[in-house]
C-alpha cells in the first residue's frame, strides 16, 4: 500500500478477498475509496487507519471484492457476434437504419445471415421497422435483427422464406408475428 491518499476516504471495505488485477500482488484484504475512486488497496489494518472521521467501514466477512462490472449479465458468444454485426443501436432515422444494413450487407457473401443489430426505434419517433424497409437492400441475405432489449426482432422476406413463414403460419406460444395488410 502507498502513503495515505490525498482525498479523504469515504468507504473502506475490510476483511475481504480483494482481487487487485495486479499480477505482482493479485490479492489483498481491504480497499479504500474516496468518492468514486479507489485510493488504496492493502491490509485491513492499513485501510482502517485511513478510514477516519465519517468514512463508512464495511466488514466483508471474507467475501470477494472485484472491480466493478458495468454489465455483469453478458452472454459472451452472443455479445461477441453482436460486436461483429451491423451496428444499429444509435441509428436515428429509418433511412439511417436502412443505410447501415445495406452497407453491412455489401461486405458479406451472398446468403450470409445478418443478425443482432440492437436497434432502438425510439430514436426515430417510435415507428417500428418493417421488412419493406430492408428487403430491397438485402435481397441476397436473410436478416433477423433484434431490438436492443431482445424483446422484438425484424425479419426480412429472405429470412421468412428460409424459416417457411407464410401468411398462414400461426403465432407461436408467448409471441406473435406482426402482419401487414395481406398477412
Amino acid at each position: 500500500m502507498s502513503d495515505a491518499p490525498l482525498n479523504p476516504v469515504s468507504l473502506a471495505i475490510v476483511n475481504a478477498r480483494v482481487w487487485t488485477g495486479d499480477s505482482r500482488r493479485p490479492w489483498a484484504d481491504a480497499i479504500a475509496i474516496s468518492g468514486d475512486r479507489i485510493v488504496a488497496v492493502g491490509s485491513s489494518a492499513e485501510v482502517r487507519k485511513l478510514a477516519i472521521g465519517s468514512a463508512r467501514v464495511i466488514d466483508a466477512h471474507g467475501g470477494m471484492v472485484t472491480p466493478g462490472f458495468i454489465d455483469a449479465h453478458v452472454h459472451f458468444l452472443t455479445g461477441g457476434f453482436a460486436l461483429a454485426s451491423v451496428q444499429l443501436r444509435d441509428a436515428t432515422t429509418p433511412d439511417d437504419f436502412t443505410r447501415r444494413i445495406a452497407e453491412f450487407a455489401r461486405t458479406l457473401p451472398a446468403g450470409t445471415w445478418i443478425q443482432n443489430g440492437e436497434w432502438d426505434h425510439e430514436h426515430w419517433g417510435g415507428e417500428l421497422p418493417t421488412r419493406e424497409w430492408i428487403d430491397t437492400v438485402t435481397p441476397e441475405h436473410p436478416v433477423w435483427i433484434n431490438r436492443l432489449d431482445g424483446h422484438m426482432a425484424l425479419a426480412n422476406s429472405a429470412a421468412m422464406r428460409a424459416a417457411c413463414i407464410t401468411a398462414q403460419t400461426p403465432d407461436m406460444y408467448g409471441g406473435m408475428i406482426v402482419r401487414d395488410a395481406v398477412g
